[in-house]
């Protein structure tokens, strides 16, 4: 499975010629001899993902809970928009420091889009239903765990679902898939940490599943419109005369998700504090 990111390609695979251009998605069937040049001056740029046939194999029963044998893909090289997007959050997870429930998540997905919109005789997966109780127990476990390595098979025995059927339902219900969730939990716990003042930054990071400070820097901007260093500044309290000073009074509320909404909404309401003291001497 390869994604065409610029200039001009061909093969040759299955008794003919195929062009392969730019945002085009190459489908080679397991075990199809193939061959791969560029066609143009300007070269050939893509990416490829090689799946052996018994990881295929297990893909295809996480996705659809079936052992059917592995589909055909008729169309070596086809034009979906929906596909080449997914194929390169796959690739960009894949080339990066990224947790490992993101990087399984992201792979399924991009294969159930390639299953069940150009696999021939291949079995379509479920679609989601109301299942509260199951998302619920998993989502408890996210968020005691939010820190940790989890995988998407470890989730999913938690609920007794296929692992693409508890994304899907994950997804449905709670509005963000399970590696969003968890990250979502981890940044809102950083933030709180932050609150606390008691721990530098880079402490916070690793204690709540950042790879360092950087990167929660890098998460905290994206989802509170801020860097932690700003919000330390603008929105903690501060000592000062025994008072403690928050410039920021309305408590967040404490649903993630309405906390990960909140973004640059800083509505704040300010109080003018006034101290005075009498001079006195060697003041």
């Amino acid at each position: 499975m390869g994604l065409n990111d610029g200039g001009q390609g061909r093969f040759f695979q299955g008794g003919a010629h195929h062009s392969a251009g730019t945002g085009t998605v190459n489908l080679i069937n397991p075990g199809d001899v193939h061959t791969g040049q560029s066609d143009s001056d300007s070269g050939w740029q893509f990416r490829n993902l090689y799946i052996s046939p018994t990881s295929l194999r297990r893909l295809i029963a996480q996705i659809t809970d079936s052992g059917q044998e592995r589909p055909y893909f008729a169309s070596p090289v086809v034009v979906d928009r929906e596909l080449q997007r997914s194929l390169s959050r796959v690739f960009n997870a894949l080339s990066r420091p990224t947790p490992l429930l993101a990087r399984q998540t992201l792979i399924l997905e991009g294969m159930a889009t390639r299953l069940d919109r150009h696999g021939s005789n291949s079995p379509r997966s479920r679609s989601p239903q109301p299942e509260s109780q199951a998302i619920a127990v998993v989502r408890a476990y996210l968020e005691a765990h939010a820190a940790e390595p989890i995988t998407i098979e470890a989730l999913a025995n938690l609920a007794h679902f296929s692992p693409y059927y508890l994304i899907r339902c994950f997804h449905q219900q709670v509005g963000l898939p399970p590696h969003a969730y968890q990250r979502h939990w981890q940044v809102l716990q950083a933030k709180r940490a932050l609150r606390r003042g008691d721990q530098p930054l880079s402490k916070i990071a690793i204690a709540h599943g950042f790879y360092d400070q950087s990167h929660l820097t890098r998460v905290f901007k994206q989802t509170f419109g801020v860097t932690p260093g700003q919000y330390e500044r603008q929105f903690c309290p501060r000592q000062a005369f025994g008072i403690s000073l928050s410039l920021n009074p309305r408590r967040p509320s404490e649903s993630p998700l309405s906390d990960h909404t909140l973004g640059l909404k800083k509505r704040c309401n300010f109080s003018r504090i006034f101290l005075s003291r009498r001079s006195s001497p060697g003041l």
